[in-house]
């Protein structure tokens, strides 16, 4: 019987997994690869299936070799009705994996707007950091998703948060030619001016990897060589 709920739970079979608990089964045995049958049916989108494990007494606050709760799961797959379904049972809106990235940060860097707007209305802290000092709001930045990031903006996510390497948002953004990023963090007073570690500034960055439209964005609104 070992695996064979995890199995039954990944496959969406709700009466094999009715019938193994039935029989005895360890409602949070995990797989060989350290997944409890509640992460497997978050990760194939099983919601049936997830409402019933957590109704027969599934660990919401269990965690994978890596850290990873059902909840970081879910947000990080865009499930966002199964985001909301953790949060009500109770799941630990601040829970982190082994790099600390919370959910928050994995639905921003995945581009999940709605699972973003759950998270960010039940009260994220959008502010958080994980091991290298990043923010959800740079790991917005580094993808280009605007609308995440005004999400976060609008949540009261510092625009002058600095990672490991002393980047900005903005920096991060202008490095990787995301014209309208930029455009939505100066609209939420970033500092134009800031330096990294090693003095480069977002124009100077944008400059060096030769995007021209940035450039010419962050000139318009005051940038120094």
């Amino acid at each position: 019987m070992k695996n064979q709920l995890s199995a039954a739970a990944e496959s969406g079979n709700l009466d094999d997994v009715k019938r193994l608990l039935e029989q005895g089964a360890n409602v949070d045995e995990a797989g060989t690869d350290g997944l409890t049958p509640l992460m497997k049916a978050t990760l194939k989108a099983h919601g049936q299936i997830v409402k019933y494990l957590l109704d027969r007494g599934a660990n919401v606050h269990a965690k994978d070799p890596y850290g990873w709760t059902p909840l970081l799961w879910a947000a990080s797959v865009g499930q966002t009705q199964l985001v909301e379904l953790f949060l009500d049972e109770g799941a630990d809106l601040e829970a982190s994996d082994q790099y600390g990235a919370t959910a928050v940060m994995k639905a921003s860097r995945r581009h999940f707007p709605d699972v973003v707007k759950v998270l960010v209305a039940r009260k994220a802290n959008v502010n958080a950091v994980d091991g290298l000092g990043r923010t959800a709001l740079m790991r917005a930045a580094r993808r280009g998703f605007a609308d995440v990031m005004r999400l976060l903006l609008e949540a009261g996510a510092d625009p002058e948060g600095r990672d490991e390497y002393g980047a900005t948002a903005l920096i991060i953004s202008a490095s990787e030619g995301h014209e309208d990023s930029v455009t939505a963090l100066l609209e939420h007073g970033a500092d134009i001016h800031a330096k990294d570690k090693n003095g480069w500034t977002p124009w100077l960055w944008a400059f060096s990897a030769g995007h021209g439209n940035v450039v010419k964005l962050l000139k318009s609104r005051g940038a120094e060589y």
